[in-house]
């Protein structure tokens, strides 16, 4: 993603552009931009046991603790605290670091019954002034309410405009048990950054109210696809490439792009899994949202290649 400043030397904007990519990446599409609300549990019926997951958007004010979702729902799956690693990082100012730092994507679930009943997506933010154990608060562009302090013009413009970047996730794939996330993201691929149809799951395991979370990455630049476990909550660093482009020696755009998934144990792809998220085919997928469910639980049932470092988030206020 690139980002355009008004001003040749970027003294300003300098402190204002870098969580645009910085959250790779989601909150819903306008057609399923429904706000989740606490609701009572209910015991799963013949009927109900067929429909597969929503996509809800997490409404502004839900506080959380990594180990604690908000009420109505049962797991915090995800959350990834963007961190500027690599790149033309000595172009951006030491505010820049702190911004991208503070909003954080969040993925959530509801499981109940063997089912997974909900899946929802949203921005958040690190509650201020209430202790180290606080946890965080969903934001969105137009209300970041209270609990997470005080916001600059600079800070509301980010979070405006990553807001509608993340307005291009979708459910690629849905049954009872399983979801699978659609999320188009800047990443680097060689030395160049490009839109990359990142994609994460999340699946019920049989009989019990267990979820699994797994990140995606298809192939891409001549790479072989990457499939990664993650053991929720999953709490990650989100590393990021910056580049700069420069206009008599001054920076006045910058592109922002995830270097990798998050480490996790990683499992060789099978050639149907692989085909499956190739992003020419993900109108497959969606249309056999059971042979992706298959696919992906055949993976999570092989033998890890090599287990990698659990990556562990930041104290609550960085």
């Amino acid at each position: 993603m690139s980002v355009l400043t008004t001003n040749p030397r970027g003294v300003f904007w300098r402190g204002a552009v870098l969580l645009l990519a910085a959250i790779p990446l989601m909150t819903i599409g306008a057609s399923q931009r429904q706000e989740s609300r606490p609701r009572a549990a209910t015991a799963p019926t013949a009927s109900t046991d067929a429909v597969p997951p929503e996509l809800a958007r997490l409404a502004p004010g839900e506080r959380f603790r990594d180990d604690a979702p908000p009420a109505g729902w049962t797991h915090v799956a995800f959350k990834s605290i963007p961190m500027l690693a690599t790149g033309a990082i000595d172009t951006v100012s030491p505010e820049s670091h702190a911004t991208a730092r503070r909003i954080r994507l969040v993925i959530l679930a509801d499981v109940s019954g063997g089912r997974l009943r909900r899946v929802g997506v949203g921005l958040s933010a690190p509650v201020v002034g209430r202790g180290p154990d606080a946890g965080d608060v969903i934001v969105s562009a137009t209300n970041v309410g209270d609990d997470s302090g005080e916001w600059s013009a600079k800070e509301r413009l980010i979070l405006a405009a990553g807001s509608r970047e993340l307005g291009r996730v979708e459910l690629a794939a849905a049954t009872p048990a399983f979801a699978l996330l659609r999320a188009p993201t800047t990443c680097l691929v060689g030395d160049e950054h490009e839109t990359v149809d990142v994609m994460y799951a999340l699946m019920v395991e049989p009989g019990s109210d267990r979820l699994r979370f797994l990140a995606c990455k298809p192939a891409v630049g001549g790479a072989s696809p990457v499939v990664r476990e993650l053991e929720p909550p999953a709490i990650v660093d989100g590393p990021l490439h910056v580049k700069a482009t420069t206009l008599a020696g001054y920076p006045i755009a910058w592109s922002f792009a995830m270097i990798d998934i998050p480490a996790g144990d990683e499992r060789g792809v099978p050639a149907e899994l692989a085909l499956l998220l190739d992003p020419g085919r993900l109108e497959t997928a969606q249309a056999r949202p059971e042979a992706v469910e298959a696919a992906f639980r055949a993976l999570a049932a092989r033998p890890a290649l090599a287990p990698t470092a659990r990556a562990e988030g930041p104290p609550q206020g960085d």
